[in-house]
């Protein structure tokens, strides 16, 4: 050892995002608008926002769409980047109802298995979560 200190690498602390919307078709427009806004600010590239935004599009509809009496007509979003990991939480506060209230449709977990790495749907009594994971490499960091 030559007496010289290193001093470690900083350690960038993980950037989270949450925000609540109306349990409503027409707020998919702020969702979006929204997390846009914050995936521009933390540099990640078109490419991969199209993606997020777009199985965030379909979480949020299936917040909106399943949740069968529904405690509150909100649907809360979380996100979080911690390096290149994206973890979006999608949030609704009714118990889940496999039935559909329309005939169309049925794509939206194929098309967020597709852009992202992984899909979970944790369904309680009180809720379910739609959480979304993906790891970014535009991210910096």
């Amino acid at each position: 050892m030559d007496g010289r200190y290193v001093m470690p690498a900083a350690q960038t602390p993980a950037a989270s995002f949450s925000f609540r919307l109306q349990a409503r078709p027409a707020s998919a427009v702020l969702l979006r608008r929204r997390l846009e806004e914050w995936l521009g600010e933390q540099g990640i590239s078109q490419r991969e926002q199209f993606d997020v935004l777009l199985a965030a599009s379909e979480a949020f509809a299936n917040a909106v769409e399943h949740p069968r009496l529904p405690a509150a007509a909100v649907v809360d979003v979380e996100a979080e980047l911690d390096h290149c990991e994206l973890t979006l939480a999608i949030h609704d506060y009714g118990t889940w109802r496999d039935e559909r209230e329309r005939t169309e449709g049925g794509l939206g977990f194929p098309i967020m298995w597709t852009v992202m790495q992984t899909v979970e749907v944790d369904s309680k009594c009180d809720g379910s979560t739609i959480t979304l994971r993906r790891r970014l490499s535009s991210a910096p960091g």
